[in-house]
This record gives structure tokens, C-alpha cells and sequence, in this order.
């Protein structure tokens, strides 16, 4: 199947999804949308399609032409842009978050099973070599039936995106945890298989509503067997080195798995340890690659999506609990908050 392609927000990161998309076999890049005339003058250079100051003008005028369009923009501007593709009868792969709000997210699902189009969010830790080895040991009982988690992640955040949108609630619809700390409660909740039921929290403020540091106290049920885990989250917006930094551990009946974005650390009940390296290739454009290999192959009907719209709104409602619990000092119920948005 040849696939005419799209994006709405051609800056550098879109622009490096596209060069990624681009190169993959039966892919079309057939026009893009951009605020910025400097980063439209790029596209046009480099893809030789046409780019559009209004995403609604393109999918008026090539809406025929596209099949599928990449929306790598800031945060708040995601439920309209991929609501206006999906309604056009466009499959919307969205970078994380998938949006801000869960009655957003819960009108994105709404909309892509209306339209019959695919809807996948960009977590790249499903793809990720070592994030997979541990999904495993945890899918195949290497370390028996789940009881307690923890997951931590630093990063000097605050000072890397003074300044820029990221830092603005109005385009970022918060601070550290709708950001790089989505990654880290995506990859909990996948890891463990497990969908969040209650939260309780303390969160501080760099500023308002742009959130720095965030500790969770958080109770996940198994959709496998029903089981409950006990987890922590704690997120830092103001450590020390500019790239992330983070860990999980995972402890079961007869063993604990931890991993370090480095190391996966296995200790099984007894005393034996296990211990292995990541010998595969994590940069960027590999996960990218895969990330978009599989959103083309579910388009088709090949495969199942490996993050699809129900993972992004379940990350969605536990964001937008946690500044809840904060805010009102009591523990939320996860799921009732999505269950009212379907209301």
C-alpha cells in the first residue's frame, strides 16, 4: 500500500519524524502545516510538497491525497489538530501527550472508531530493547504474581526549557509530568500491564500550573488476573543533568526486576542475580523507525498497534488526577475520572 503522509508542525522534531518516515518504504510525503514560514521554507526544501501556515487549508486542499499525518506540536493544540484529521478520515499518529484533557482523549477514541482510522501515540519505550526484556520477564511469571513497583526520573528540566512553550501551561497544559514524566507513567502502567485505579500526591510549582516535582502514591490493577500493585512515581523537573535520568523496579512473589535505562538487574527469590547490558541500537531514528513501521503495518492491518488511543488516555486521566489529588488533598479514583468524561 502506498501511503500519502502529512504533519502538522514541521519544527525539529517533526522535522526529524519526517526524514525518519520518509525513508521507509511506500511513504509519500505529500504536504505539511506549520505556524512558522521558516520551518515551512524547510519542509518544501527538503520534501518538495507544500506547506501550509493553516492545518485546516491543507486538509481542505490535500485532504484526497493523505492517508496518514504526524502531529508533533505542543501539547494543547493536539485534540483539535487530530480530531480536524480524524473527522477527515485521516489515521493521527500524535507524540506524547495525546492530549491534555480526558475528555479530549476520551472524544479522540469517539472519533477514530467512527471514522475507522487508526489512532497511535508516540511512547517509544514499547520499542525500546530493554523496556521489552523486562515486559517479558514480567508477561512470562519470571518473577512471579506483581505486588510493588517504583519508578523514579530526574532531569534539570526547569532550566533546559526556560523560556520556551514548555514552560507555558497555555501550549504545555502543565510542567515536568505532562512532558518527560509522561514516558515514565506510560512505561509503568505498560510494563506491569496494569491500568491505574486510585492516586494520591504532592506536587510543587515553578510557577502556576507549570509543575517541577511530583511524588505519587499510586494503587494499579492487573488486567491479566485482577491483581493489585502497589506503586510509587517520584519526577524531578530540577535535577542535575539536562538529559533524563530514570529507574524501575518491579517486585514479585519470587523475584525483583530492576533497570536502569542501562542495566536490567533479575534476582530471583534465593539469592541468585541475573544481570544483562542492552546490546542493540536505542538512538532516535531506530526507535522512530519502529514506532512508525508499526503504526503503517496497523493501518494495514497487519499488526495490532503497540500504543494505541486507549494508552494515551489512560496516561491522560492519571495527569490529570495527580494534579487533582495535589490539589484537593485526597486520593482519586483513575478510572472514574474517565468514566465521567464518557458520561
Amino acid at each position: 500500500m502506498q501511503f500519502g503522509a502529512a504533519a502538522i508542525g514541521l519544527g525539529g522534531l517533526g522535522q526529524l519524524s519526517l526524514e525518519v518516515l520518509a525513508a521507509l518504504e511506500d511513504v509519500e510525503i505529500v504536504a505539511g502545516a506549520d505556524v512558522s514560514a521558516d520551518a515551512r521554507e524547510v519542509f518544501e526544501r527538503t520534501f518538495d510538497a507544500p506547506a501550509y501556515a493553516e492545518y485546516e487549508r491543507m486538509l481542505a486542499d490535500r485532504c484526497e491525497e493523505i492517508d496518514l499525518a504526524l502531529i508533533v506540536t505542543p501539547h494543547t493544540l493536539h485534540y483539535e489538530q487530530a480530531l480536524a484529521c480524524l473527522e477527515s478520515g485521516v489515521h493521527v499518529y500524535l507524540e506524547k501527550p495525546m492530549v491534555t484533557d480526558v475528555g479530549d482523549a476520551v472524544d479522540l477514541l469517539e472519533a477514530a472508531d467512527r471514522n475507522d482510522c487508526e489512532l497511535q501515540v508516540g511512547y517509544q519505550r514499547h520499542f525500546h530493547p530493554g523496556f521489552l526484556e523486562i515486559k517479558r520477564l514480567v508477561d512470562t511469571g519470571r518473577i512471579g504474581d506483581l505486588h510493588t513497583a517504583d519508578a523514579y526520573l530526574g532531569q534539570n528540566w526547569i532550566d533546559l526549557h526556560e523560556g520556551t512553550w514548555r514552560v507555558d501551561p497555555s501550549l504545555s497544559g502543565g510542567g515536568q509530568l505532562y512532558d518527560t514524566g509522561s514516558h515514565l507513567l506510560d512505561a509503568l502502567l505498560w510494563m506491569t500491564g496494569a491500568k491505574p485505579v486510585t492516586v494520591s500526591a504532592h506536587v510543587s510549582y515553578a510557577s502556576p500550573r507549570v509543575d517541577v516535582n511530583s511524588a505519587l502514591s499510586l494503587r494499579l490493577e492487573r488486567e491479566a488476573d485482577d491483581r493489585s500493585i502497589l506503586a510509587s512515581v517520584t519526577i524531578s523537573g530540577d535535577g542535575v543533568n539536562l538529559s533524563p535520568s530514570e529507574g524501575y523496579a518491579i517486585w514479585g512473589s519470587d523475584g525483583r526486576v530492576a533497570f536502569d535505562g542501562e542495566v536490567i538487574r533479575l534476582e530471583e527469590r534465593g539469592g541468585t542475580v541475573y544481570e544483562s547490558t542492552i546490546d542493540a541500537s536505542t538512538d532516535f531514528s531506530t526507535l522512530t523507525a519502529a514506532k512508525l513501521t508499526n503504526f503503517l503495518e496497523s493501518i494495514e492491518g497487519e499488526v495490532d498497534p503497540a500504543v494505541p488511543g486507549e494508552v494515551g488516555l489512560q496516561v491522560t486521566a492519571l495527569t490529570e488526577a495527580t494534579y487533582l489529588a495535589d490539589e484537593e488533598e485526597r486520593r482519586v479514583d483513575v478510572q472514574s475520572v474517565i468514566g465521567d468524561a464518557r458520561e
